[in-house]
């Protein structure tokens, strides 16, 4: 974690918050997976229903899990990882903030995920390679 002294002279040479944020994600506080949703969602600039089908999540059983009112399985977050397109560092702070372990490379069915989220694929392609090695779907 960066020194604050720091952060606040990258801020002051830095032309934009999304510039700002961007470079710095992992000194960012987030309050809750509900604002790191909002936040990714608006820079990758999505819709919530691509978001949801990407996901493969209903808009209600996922604004749910968003805003706090029913609790998600980390297996959920992953989904949602996917839906938001995140990369690799995004996904980790994702799952992370949610209270669950993040991927774990030694783990084989979360290497196959890492290695697919990395490649900027599809839910769809992850369950596929995952079922292809005969684990467990992520849906």
């Amino acid at each position: 974690m960066k020194p604050t002294d720091d952060l606040w002279n990258e801020m002051l040479n830095t032309d934009t918050v999304d510039e700002f944020v961007g470079n710095n994600l992992d000194d960012i506080v987030f309050n809750g997976l509900e604002e790191m949703f909002d936040y990714f969602k608006e820079q990758k600039k999505l819709r919530s229903m691509e978001v949801y089908d990407g996901a493969m999540i209903s808009r209600t059983f996922g604004r749910q899990i968003i805003t706090g009112e029913r609790g998600a399985t980390r297996d959920k977050i992953i989904q949602f990882c996917f839906g938001l397109k995140l990369d690799l560092e995004e996904a980790q702070r994702f799952i992370k903030i949610s209270g669950n372990r993040e991927l774990y490379l030694r783990d084989l069915r979360d290497s196959v995920i890492i290695f697919a989220i990395k490649d900027g694929k599809s839910l769809l392609e992850a369950n596929l390679e995952l079922e292809r090695k005969k684990l467990r779907l992520l849906v």
